[in-house]
């Protein structure tokens, strides 16, 4: 698991792909607009598998989209969390960011679903409390 075949490597790093920016006290991952639960899985992906991405607190800043994921989806997004999760990781909260009522009801049903995973998960509208959660 720990090495990945160069193909996928770029595979992972297409177009759609989150942006990743590595911050001083956490890892800010941006999707693009209109993406689905196929770009967040490259990005979980991406987190836990490309060399040297350091084990910090996460803020996903869901900008537009995605607004429609199933719980069929959802339910796909934490199994990938829980079995890409080192037994020894140090990455304690994810905040995600979204600027929309309707996303905010798609995340929260995404806390829910992953309440057993080992880091918490926190909704915010503004990147400035997530920044601060993921600080504490």
């Amino acid at each position: 698991i720990n090495s990945i075949p160069d193909k996928l490597i770029q595979k992972l790093s297409s177009k759609m792909a989150p942006q990743i920016t590595i911050k001083k006290d956490y890892i800010l991952i941006e999707p693009k607009a209109g993406i689905g639960v196929r770009e967040i899985q490259q990005g979980l992906a991406r987190l836990y598998f490309i060399e040297g991405m350091p084990e910090q607190n996460r803020i996903w800043i869901f900008r537009e989209g995605p607004q429609n994921l199933s719980k069929a989806d959802l339910i796909r997004l934490k199994n990938m969390v829980r079995d890409y999760y080192p037994a020894d990781a140090s990455i304690r909260k994810t905040a995600l960011v979204v600027p929309s009522e309707q996303q905010a009801a798609v995340a929260e049903s995404f806390i829910k679903i992953a309440a057993d995973l080992p880091q918490k998960f926190k909704v915010f509208t503004h990147l400035a409390d997530a920044e601060a959660w993921v600080k504490e």
